[in-house]
């Protein structure tokens, strides 16, 4: 489709600011007779008209300016590839200005934070109290941010049942910082183990939760497309999350099996592309080709709980897993390392997934990198459960771990940040 021109008169009516998030504002400039998009803590890109109160952007990203009665743009309405539809509703310059000044100074409590590998105030005590609302079924909203609220009044019902499950809690550990400032904490209940990633407001309001749980000392299984018709989910075991990643060169389908075999979908993974669910120990999860064609049946462990679908034919079994880096992967690393440093990621070199991931972190790892200084060497520390290659980079004011898994194609189609 190609740019329709527009009059300076258009162009002036969407000038503004939307608030994306509590935390974020898209600001929208006019230089001329061009558009252009800033969102917080990212670099101001250039949008072209594609039809009425339409634009996109170089990376197939849309959008729309929505009005009201009167005819005046009161909200935007976003959509990236591999991202959510979000409206973002204008807002004031000087509410617009308090986000931006939030956002710098939250900026430079991560970076400081995850150069020391040091945790947020109270964030033990709120993981902790969070478990304790969750178990009795009484999640505290006043305490949560307002978007934290909503994700989990629709969670509850799934949460209770899992955190009944794991038992009382046993000890609770800090694991490290990790991207955008998480406080990670590894926490031992009676009946298995679980991750939360916890991040607090400067009022010490949880903002956002990650919640994993990561099964017992069951070690899992791949299990033959031949014993479909005897593989049942068993009762009583312990919560899991299965992490799904898609490498086999060609879309692909996951179905649970339920306790009288049968097969219910749980929806399809495209190529390069991750998907993870709740489950338990040991209930098996059959991943076909877009046909429903059998292709391996992953019961979830400690050994499989983060699984790769190699390209592999039906039935095959994959390869063992490596234990040695993936040619290329260092000069990768180091490459992604320096363009993020200086805030221009090689995008085209990624796959869309990892692109979207990039985008939503670079304020934040930039600042970081920026507070370890230069990279001064690099060692491989082996190949994790995701089959991505790890690596410590040891830079001139710290030490920080990386996970890198490149694609077929030599794009990055993995890469994390942070404590494993």
């Amino acid at each position: 489709m190609e740019s329709q021109p527009l009059n300076v008169a258009q162009l002036e009516s969407y000038v503004g600011w939307y608030e994306v998030s509590p935390g974020r504002v898209l600001t929208v400039t006019r230089e001329g007779e061009r558009l252009m998009l800033q969102d917080t803590g990212r670099p101001k890109i250039v949008v072209s008209a594609r039809g009425t109160d339409t634009f996109s952007g170089r990376r197939d990203d849309l959008v729309f300016f929505l009005r009201d009665a009167e005819t005046k743009v009161t909200r935007v309405l976003l959509q990236e590839p591999v991202s959510d539809v979000r409206i973002a509703s204008r807002i004031t310059a000087a509410k617009a200005r308090a986000i931006e000044e939030e956002f710098a100074r939250r900026i430079a409590d991560v970076s400081d934070r995850f150069r020391d590998q040091s945790p947020q105030p109270g964030s033990k005590e709120a993981v902790l109290r969070g478990i304790d609302d969750l178990q009795r079924g009484t999640p505290n909203y006043a305490r949560m941010s307002a978007p934290l609220a909503a994700k989990i009044r629709g969670q509850t019902t799934q949460l209770q049942p899992i955190f009944a499950a794991l038992g009382a809690v046993e000890s609770i550990f800090f694991r490290g910082v990790g991207p955008g400032g998480y406080n990670i904490y590894g926490v031992k209940f009676a009946n298995g183990s679980a991750e939360f990633r916890l991040l607090l407001t400067a009022d010490g309001k949880a903002d956002d939760v990650i919640f994993r749980p990561d099964g017992d000392e069951e070690v899992g299984r791949l299990a033959a497309c031949s014993d479909e018709a005897t593989l049942r989910p068993r009762s009583g075991t312990t919560p899991i999350s299965l992490f799904i990643y898609n490498s086999s060169g060609r879309e692909i389908q996951l179905y649970a099996l339920d306790a009288q075999g049968k097969r219910t979908a749980h929806g399809t993974i495209g190529d390069t592309m991750s998907s993870s669910v709740w489950t338990t120990v040991d209930s098996p999860w059959m991943i076909t080709d877009a046909a429903g064609q059998c292709l391996e049946i992953v019961l979830p462990g400690r050994r499989t709980q983060f699984h790769t679908v190699e390209a592999t034919r039906a039935g095959e079994r994959p390869m063992a897993r490596r234990t040695a880096p993936i040619a290329g992967s260092e000069a990768m690393l180091r490459e992604y390392i320096e363009a993020l440093g200086r805030g221009k990621p090689n995008y085209d070199r990624m796959t869309s997934e990892v692109a979207t991931q990039t985008r939503q972190q670079l304020p934040f790892n930039q600042a970081i990198l920026t507070k370890l200084g230069p990279l001064r060497a690099m060692s491989f520390r082996g190949v994790n459960g995701f089959g991505s290659d790890m690596y410590m980079a040891h830079f001139a004011n710290g030490t920080a771990e990386w996970r890198i898994s490149v694609a077929r194609d030599g794009t990055v189609e993995r890469i994390a940040l942070g404590p494993q």
